[in-house]
């Protein structure tokens, strides 16, 4: 059976996992809520179980099969992918339980990882990330999803306040991060809870390509995000 395992799919599945996300930001405590929301959109896009080289018994002529997307993938030093999709052709050379070719991990053809607003260390976070990254063949994607949940009021001190806290612990490290040219990064910041009946400014998104800040609408999340991808 022939799959193809195409930029073009993935990036239309990662552009519509972050408009589901910036519509509704509240459909995940943690990242690893993010990484089942994305993990079940993938698979569901590429559903195929791929046979492998590992037999199923010492006299089999069967081979176990196993999935084309997994969670936790090894990446080497002990270090663990959020989200691997792999070329079919490396996963029917798997002869290993433990998904190794030969004693080593696989290398994705697409990689993913994924953080919140959670992260104590958003640089560190963001550079752990990126060096896991690069294992990728064809590409890597660096999604951050950011909630302001200060219920601070426009031209308050508490907010100016919340200002500062979220220009020092996110959009300065976001700013300051070198992005190599096969990885893709989109980062949004969320204001879920504003006071004001009517918030311009809800959701703001930082592509590396731009180098700054924009507000967005909600409904335009994946038309941004689809054309940035593709670029």
């Amino acid at each position: 059976m022939s799959v193809d395992v195409d930029l073009k799919r993935v990036n239309g599945v990662i552009a519509q996992f972050c408009h589901d996300v910036v519509s509704e930001p509240l459909c995940f405590f943690s990242e690893a809520d993010l990484q089942g929301m994305l993990f079940t959109k993938l698979t569901m896009e590429f559903p195929e179980q791929i046979e492998t080289s590992y037999a199923r018994g010492p006299d089999s002529k069967g081979k176990y099969r196993t999935g084309l997307v997994h969670r936790e993938y090894g990446a080497g030093g002990g270090r663990r992918i959020d989200i691997s999709v792999f070329d079919p052709k490396d996963v029917s050379r798997i002869d290993e339980p433990n998904l190794k070719i030969a004693g080593k991990y696989i290398k994705p053809r697409f990689a993913i990882e994924l953080g919140t607003e959670k992260s104590l260390d958003t640089a560190g976070h963001i550079s752990r990330d990126l060096a896991k990254l690069a294992n990728a063949t064809e590409r890597g994607y660096l999604l951050h999803f950011f909630r302001d949940t200060s219920r601070a009021a426009v031209g308050t001190g508490r907010r100016e306040n919340k200002e500062r806290s979220l220009e020092s612990k996110f959009r300065k490290p976001v700013n300051e991060v070198e992005v190599p040219p096969k990885v893709r990064s989109v980062f949004f910041l969320i204001r879920v809870a504003r006071r004001q009946k009517r918030i311009w400014g809800k959701c703001e998104m930082y592509l590396h390509e731009t180098g700054g800040w924009q507000k967005i609408n909600l409904q335009n999340v994946f038309s941004c995000v689809s054309d940035y991808l593709s670029q």
